[in-house]
Parts: structure tokens; C-alpha cells; sequence
């Protein structure tokens, strides 16, 4: 049986971290590369550049600025480096026994704005995901969402009541449109380290703890932002290539534990 896991946020989701750790295959896991669709054996670097039209774009180079951003729709992990998702799916294939399919669906730099409905981005996760699902062989028909994001709206000091509201809206227009069975939050560090995280970091608690179908992957990435080895040391407020593992391996303990449950029928 296979789960298809879609991963969704910005920078720290794509992976800016200062090196690559690890490029080993993952066993039983695999991504899809939507501008060639296809399945490859999953290992960092993860995920692809597209272009609004879904071909293929090009990496992101210091050089490029906003000019990257104003052409891509999604990207990959940031100068070839670590990113979370094969700790992740590591750690889920070997606790629940399922493979995985996994979707790249990050872009840096962006609101929680871009991936709604109405936004920029929404179409291609959603058709991205959809050929996914097409292409998986023995598919389980579950689909989870994992999320790291809210970064950029503490910057621009969005407040906790329309950051849950947005949320609140965005899974539930996935549910309807690719019928995810969670939508599992790495709840955000602190990036403007005042009160504007905290806004945030509210919403996303009380997502968590009001609505069914929100699961807290994990809530460490505040601990883990004082903790200097789990930090970039070249750009501030994203995770280092250890501190980026640390984070999938314990948000992908949280959902096998929930499959696992699921799949015995005690939740």
C-alpha cells in the first residue's frame, strides 16, 4: 500500500540549509516530478522548479532575486541541500510499512496567500498532486498534507485570527479537491523573534486543537531556534541541514503513529 504525502510550505520546506548531509536513496519511497511525470527513487536534493504551466524551470541562484520567484510556481531545495522530506519518509515507511509517494509543493518567500484557492500557486499543488495520485501504483487512498509555513505572514505582522481563518480554509478546500485525510502541521519557528511569530504559532495551535481534520506533527521548531547547531549559520530564521532532519523525523513519528492507529481502527 502506498500513501501519498504532499509537502507544502516555503523555504524551510523546500530545504535552505547550508549543506547536503545525505543523497542515499530512501527504500520504499519515491517523488514525483510533475514536468516529466514521473516516479524516481526519493533522495535529497528534493523537489523540482516548475513553471507556472508546470515544465520544468531552473534552480534558484543568488543572482536571480525576484526574478526566480515571479516565473517559478514551485521550487526545490535550495542550492541542492538537505531538505526534511527524506528523514520524513524514512522514518514513515519504516514505522508503518507502507511506501510512499511524496509531492513537492513549496515556494520561498510566500504567505500563506499564495496556496489558497484564490492564489497564485493553488492550481499547480492540486494538479500536481492529482497526477501524483494517477501515477501510484497500489495506492492506499490516503493522502496526507504536510505543512511548514507562516514565516513571511509574521513579517508582514498578519494576526492570528485571519492566519487560523485562511488555514482553516485551505484544508478544507483540499479535502474537497484531493480528499486528504489530514492536513499535519510542523508548527513555524520564530523568524521576526518578537510578537509577530506568536500570532502564528496561535493560529496554527488552535487549528490543531479545534478542527478534525488539522494533526500537530510537531511543536519543537521553537526549541530547536536556540539551539545554534540546529540553525543555518549563513542565512537567518531556517533550519540547518540537522535541524531540518530533526524535524521530519519526529513530525513523521506523530502521522505513523496516527496511520498506525488508523489502520487498527483505534481512532
Amino acid at each position: 500500500m502506498t500513501d501519498v504525502i504532499i509537502f507544502s510550505g516555503q523555504s524551510n520546506m523546500e530545504g535552505q540549509t547550508e549543506k547536503l548531509l545525505d543523497s542515499s536513496v530512501v527504500p520504499h519511497a519515491y517523488e514525483y516530478k510533475y514536468a516529466t511525470d514521473a516516479l524516481v527513487p526519493l533522495c535529497d536534493p528534493f523537489g523540482e522548479n516548475l513553471l507556472y504551466d508546470g515544465t520544468a524551470g531552473v534552480a534558484y541562484e543568488d543572482y536571480m532575486g525576484m526574478t526566480w520567484h515571479e516565473k517559478h510556481a514551485l521550487g526545490g531545495s535550495a542550492y541542492g541541500n538537505t531538505s526534511l522530506i527524506p528523514e520524513f519518509c524514512r522514518v514513515y515507511t519504516k514505522e508503518t510499512g507502507r511506501e510512499v509517494t511524496a509531492v513537492g509543493a513549496a515556494k520561498g518567500a510566500e504567505t500563506i496567500d499564495y496556496f489558497m484557492p484564490a492564489g497564485k500557486g493553488y492550481d499547480i499543488i492540486v494538479k500536481k498532486a492529482k497526477a501524483a495520485i494517477n501515477k501510484t501504483k497500489d495506492f492506499s487512498g490516503d493522502v496526507y498534507i504536510v505543512w511548514l509555513q507562516g514565516e513571511s505572514d509574521a513579517i508582514i505582522s498578519k494576526d492570528a485570527e485571519t492566519y487560523f481563518r485562511e488555514i482553516i480554509q485551505l484544508a478544507h478546500a483540499l479535502k474537497s479537491d484531493l480528499g486528504i485525510s489530514r492536513f499535519g502541521v510542523i508548527r513555524v519557528g520564530r523568524f521576526t523573534n518578537d510578537e509577530r511569530d506568536d500570532e502564528i504559532i496561535k493560529a496554527q495551535d488552535r487549528a490543531c486543537e479545534t478542527d478534525g481534520l488539522f494533526l500537530m506533527l510537531t511543536d519543537e521548531a521553537t526549541r530547536l531556534n536556540e539551539m545554534p547547531e540546529y540553525m543555518n549559520p549563513y542565512v537567518g530564521g531556517h533550519f540547518s541541514a540537522m535541524g531540518l532532519s530533526k524535524l521530519g523525523h519526529d513530525a513523521a513519528l506523530t502521522l505513523s503513529e496516527y496511520v498506525k492507529r488508523k489502520n487498527t481502527n483505534d481512532i
